[in-house]
């Protein structure tokens, strides 16, 4: 990226700087499709899909949590 780019970047107040970030983020998601999902993110989603189940029959139900805390 161009020094001079960076340069002007730094004397955005933290409030410009946060709407440039959003807007970055904005047009980077709106075509999710060309983000690619990291291997090891893959991995893990297997991991836990395969851990919720084998898992099934142990835990308990929301709502018998939510009346064990209330």
């Amino acid at each position: 990226m161009d020094d001079i780019i960076i340069k002007e970047l730094t004397k955005l107040s933290k409030n410009e700087k946060l709407l440039l970030v959003e807007a970055l983020w904005d047009s980077i998601v709106s075509d999710p499709e060309q983000l690619e999902v990291p291997e090891h993110h893959k991995t893990i989603l297997e991991e836990r899909l395969h851990t919720l189940e084998s898992d099934k029959k142990e835990g308990s139900r929301w709502g018998n949590i939510r009346e064990k805390y209330k």
